[in-house]
């Protein structure tokens, strides 16, 4: 199948509206600081199919856009050479996230930081703790960013290919591809079989509809709305905190539940109110269609549990059953319904939506997206991986997001925030380690 799938060709139209790009940031014990890996990467990234991959767009949007070749080149990959700490590593990756990727392009880039001083649990209260982190210090450390399109993969699919041009392992099934770009003919085929498309969705939309209404599912939970924290500057701040993984497993949790526990105590000193929810990023069992199986559900946070490994325990009964209620026949049915969708008027919905003034208030004060990146066996240079991070994007409703991504025994909290809007990723850096450290 050489077409997206509607998923990702939702996400390729945001990205031309809003920048949904995804950063994947690894960081790497320095062995010698004069090798040069750009060589290396780049034969790797040649045998990864999806990273030969480029999005064709179809006339006027009249229907889904291809897939197209795009061989490797040099320009995949940016040299930064002014960071001297890791700090200014994250500041000027900051600054990089207002430059997009055009998908039609590329959908990928790497960027690569030259090596900066690393002393973990020392300099760097944002990197690491002494008590609380498992990666071994380094005198030097380097930082490579995996900035990929959201059209070529969501947050799991964006780790495995990571993986494999970082040398952990093979690459996911790549799509079909198109030997030539859209014609006149797609356009035409897209206007002809809009009427029928339009009639399946709504066929199956109304078979999803009186489904839904025999089920006899849980209702998700009622959650308080937080109010929205004004228009998007446009400016970023990063942050991290590093862990070993059994900090936020207490209690046998999940990670993601613990993070979540943690997460808790601190966001309602950070945004000054209530902040009961956030707005998780939940994944569903892998579909070889789509390269985004996703879906965003409003998780309470129970922070009137006072234990923490019951607040966690609470909190992964929640997203449990957020996965059960994505996954009854009805919800996967709509789902199904929402895929014939005629790409004009799919294209069209997402203009108007990013048209529309945000809302008042969102489900959750902060958007967390959570994804386990394997076993530590990555390597650069020959050193090995001491940890990654992810930052999902700001959006105009939501001013502060959380990316819990582990690697081996490490997981690291990444703070995205617009400092404009929020207290800023420091403030919220000092009361993350505050609460772990308690």
């Amino acid at each position: 199948m050489t077409a997206l799938a509607p998923a990702d060709a939702a996400m390729f139209w945001q990205s031309r509206l809003h920048g949904n790009d995804q950063f994947l940031l690894y960081c790497f014990a320095v062995v010698d600081d004069q090798d040069d890996p750009v060589a290396g990467l780049a034969a790797r990234a040649a045998t990864i199919p999806d990273l030969g991959l480029r999005v064709a767009p179809v006339l006027a949007e009249l229907n889904y856009p291809r897939w197209m070749p795009a061989p490797v080149d040099a320009g995949r990959f940016r040299r930064h050479r002014t960071a001297r700490s890791y700090a200014e590593v994250l500041a000027e990756l900051a600054a990089l996230m207002s430059d997009r990727l055009d998908a039609t392009r590329s959908c990928w880039r790497l960027h690569l930081f030259d090596p900066v001083p690393a002393a973990p649990g020392l300099t760097d209260p944002g990197l690491t703790d002494p008590g609380l982190t498992g990666p071994a210090p380094a005198a030097q450390m380097r930082v490579v960013v995996l900035q990929v399109s959201h059209a070529l993969a969501d947050g799991r699919r964006a780790a495995d290919l990571a993986r494999a041009l970082l040398g952990g392992g093979g690459a996911p099934a790549p799509a079909g591809v198109a030997t030539c770009a859209p014609g006149p003919v797609a356009p035409v085929t897209g206007l002809l079989s809009a009427g029928g498309r339009l009639a399946a969705a709504l066929a199956l939309g109304t078979a999803a509809w009186r489904r839904e209404r025999r089920e006899q599912a849980e209702p998700p939970p009622a959650l308080a709305g937080s109010p929205t924290a004004g228009p998007d500057s446009g400016r970023r701040e990063l942050s991290t905190v590093t862990v070993e993984a059994a900090v936020l497993r207490r209690g046998g949790v999940p990670v993601t539940a613990g993070a979540l526990a943690v997460l808790a105590e601190v966001l309602p000193e950070y945004v000054g109110g209530p902040a009961g929810a956030v707005e998780l990023a939940v994944g569903r069992s892998p579909d070889r269609r789509a390269r985004n199986n996703f879906h965003t559900a409003g998780i309470p946070l129970h922070a009137e549990i006072g234990d923490r490994a019951e607040r966690a325990a609470a909190i992964a009964g929640e997203v449990a059953a957020a996965r059960r209620r994505d996954g009854l026949p009805s919800a996967v049915q709509a789902r199904r319904a929402a895929a014939w969708t005629p790409a004009p008027l799919a294209a069209l919905g997402i203009r108007l939506g990013a048209a529309a003034p945000p809302p008042a208030t969102v489900t959750g004060a902060a958007v967390v997206s959570s994804v386990d990146r394997g076993p530590a066996d990555l390597t650069l240079c020959g050193g090995e991986v001491l940890f990654t991070a992810g930052f999902p994007a700001l959006s105009a409703a939501h001013a502060l997001t959380l990316g819990v991504h582990g690697i081996g025994d490490a997981v690291t909290l990444a703070i995205t925030c617009d400092p404009i809007r929020t207290a800023g990723a420091d403030r919220l850096n000092s009361l993350l380690w505050e609460a772990l450290g308690a």
